[in-house]
């Protein structure tokens, strides 16, 4: 028996199965009580993974505009937003079948992908596995990457690509650059830029300061910087169906941002034991304390010491030591981050691989007489009790907000349909997925069409109001009917005569169709958020939509489906050789 726990392959396995088994249990306040959370971004994402979902399951795929999801409206979302990861969790809302099905699974999914991705970082940086694996429990019970679970924060879907991405970094200071890590970078930035662009950009923040300095100490700097080339090559090639329709919706429309965050301050970490703030909490504080204490009396490699800065230098940064707005008020294009305290993600991140090295050096270090191990293991754990000790508390807390009459705390801009609240519970757990989407909605102004770009950055510009008066509360949606046939989202009524307003978003390539007449740019009119305007026919009336895809981005997605392909084989037969 002491035999199999000391084989290595042995210690991976059951790992494994921890992580598994803890990935589970992490649920069970939820699974036990049979409740949803539901953050401030729910009705954002779901309605898209359930435009996604409806595709699939009726085989109208529309790559571009919302005919589903989103008030049936022809909205651009997902073309903008990860557009194969909402496939794919549109896949995974048809097999889960209910909303609350759907939740338990990507909750479980988040947190087991985040503590195998860390465990593998740790463990290929020769950090023994009982080490590793408390770290990686403990990294995937915290606030911050559980905050898909509560608030649906799309942006921790990050969690489990960026302990890959400073594993690829870490690779730059190798003695040797290979090509096998050629393709292992290369797949991390390309899964970032396919599930999350902002993700990618933190990427490429963390990748850079490891590459010049792999430069620096590289015995072969031709071959690092040759092998790197081609890994951002590959990736521009694998990720061509994300990064040209961005390019080509914002050159051919103005849209109108995400919520600028002017304040910026206000939502960076809070340095505050009192009252702290969530995803700043003790357990994490005491990560950062660690390894400060360990750099002032021990030396470090060269790894070690990069990450360490590179980890201090994000959580400064995440923090209100930083003058975030007086930099975004000379540079408003920093507002794209939105809350600084998204950065302490990939702070934790490499702060748990400084600290892992610091504790591996100390546990294998041959001074003293006493194994390092009974004060080590003992400390971890109880670090890692305090983690899940909070997941559970802030768990129970969420539940309560269920089981009262608020149903989520955070209802801004929220529109409810009705305010029976046990209909509503109940929705979430109908096979009608479509149901909770129809009784709550959202004013959301993300990626709506507008006149100029005077108009997209006046701060006296109310959008939200205009797009709940336009799709969410417009008068002709009690006597309109919506359907999808052969790719084209079908709205008909019945008419007077008079001008309408129709729950329809029109982009540049919006192909409208009013009774059978197919309306030329020129025809086409909206107002200022891109919500079309029509003079109809006394009596019954039609009007189709579709989008006229490019040319160039059937090419785009031809590369980027021909690129994965081509890198799949290569992998195949390196790995064969």
């Amino acid at each position: 028996m002491r035999n199999f726990f000391a084989n290595h392959r042995n210690q991976l396995f059951i790992s494994l199965i921890a992580i598994f088994i803890a990935s589970i249990l992490l649920q069970w306040v939820q699974i036990s009580n049979k409740n949803l959370y539901l953050g401030y971004d729910w009705i954002f994402h779901y309605n898209r993974f359930y435009d996604a979902a409806q595709q699939i399951r009726e085989g109208n795929f529309q790559y571009f505009i919302s005919m589903y999801g989103f008030s049936q409206s022809g909205r651009i979302i997902n073309a903008l937003y990860g557009p194969m990861f909402a496939y794919l969790n549109g896949l995974f809302l048809l097999i889960c079948r209910s909303w609350f099905s759907y939740q338990l699974f990507s909750n479980f999914l988040i947190t087991f992908l985040s503590a195998v991705s860390m465990f593998t970082l740790l463990v290929k940086n020769k950090i023994r596995t009982p080490i590793s694996l408390m770290f990686a429990i403990m990294y995937t019970s915290f606030y911050v990457i559980q905050s898909w679970s509560f608030n649906q924060s799309f942006g921790n879907w990050g969690a489990f690509i960026l302990p890959l991405v400073v594993l690829a970094a870490s690779k730059f200071l190798y003695k040797e650059y290979q090509k096998k890590d050629l393709a292992f970078l290369a797949f991390v930035m390309t899964l970032a830029i396919q599930v999350h662009v902002l993700t990618a950009l933190f990427s490429v923040i963390i990748l850079i300061p490891f590459f010049i300095v792999g430069l620096i100490y590289s015995k072969n700097r031709k071959i690092l910087f040759k092998y790197t080339l081609i890994a951002a090559l590959a990736t521009l090639f694998m990720t061509a169906n994300v990064w040209y329709p961005l390019l080509e919706i914002n050159t051919e429309n103005q849209l109108m941002r995400p919520a600028v965050v002017w304040e910026m301050e206000n939502n960076a970490v809070r340095l505050d034991l009192v009252k702290p703030y969530k995803d700043f909490s003790l357990v994490v504080c005491l990560l950062f304390v660690g390894q400060f204490l360990i750099v002032l009396y021990r030396k470090m490699t060269t790894l070690n010491r990069l990450t360490t800065v590179i980890a201090f230098m994000l959580f400064a940064l995440s923090s209100r030591v930083f003058p975030w707005n007086d930099i975004v008020n000379r540079f408003p294009s920093i507002s794209i981050i939105q809350f600084p305290g998204r950065l302490l993600l990939p702070a934790i991140v490499l702060i748990i691989l400084a600290l892992g090295l610091s504790i591996e050096s100390i546990v294998t270090s041959g001074r003293g007489q006493l194994d390092k191990r009974i004060v080590v293991y003992p400390v971890l754990f109880l670090a890692l009790f305090g983690a899940v000790r909070d997941h559970i508390d802030y768990s129970n807390e969420q539940q309560k907000v269920w089981e009262s009459d608020e149903l989520f705390s955070s209802t801004k801009n929220v529109i409810f349909k009705t305010q029976d609240y046990q209909t509503l519970k109940n929705s979430f757990k109908s096979k009608d997925l479509a149901t909770p989407l129809r009784l709550i909605e959202k004013r959301n102004s993300d990626y709506l069409p507008v006149a100029d770009k005077a108009l997209a950055y006046d701060e006296d510009f109310h959008p939200y109001g205009k797009q709940k008066r336009a799709i969410i509360e417009n008068p002709v949606n009690e006597s309109l009917s919506k359907k999808v046939k052969n790719h084209q989202l079908v709205v008909s009524w019945h008419s007077d005569g008079k001008e309408t307003l129709l729950p329809l978003i029109i982009y540049k390539r919006t192909n409208v169709t009013v009774n059978g007449v197919e309306l030329n740019n020129a025809q086409i009119k909206t107002n200022e958020i891109g919500a079309l305007l029509v003079q109809p026919q006394k009596g019954n009336n039609t009007v189709k939509i579709t989008y006229k895809t490019s040319f160039v981005f059937y090419y785009m997605f031809f590369i980027s489906s021909l690129s994965w392909l081509l890198f799949i084989l290569w992998q195949i037969i390196r790995t064969r050789k």
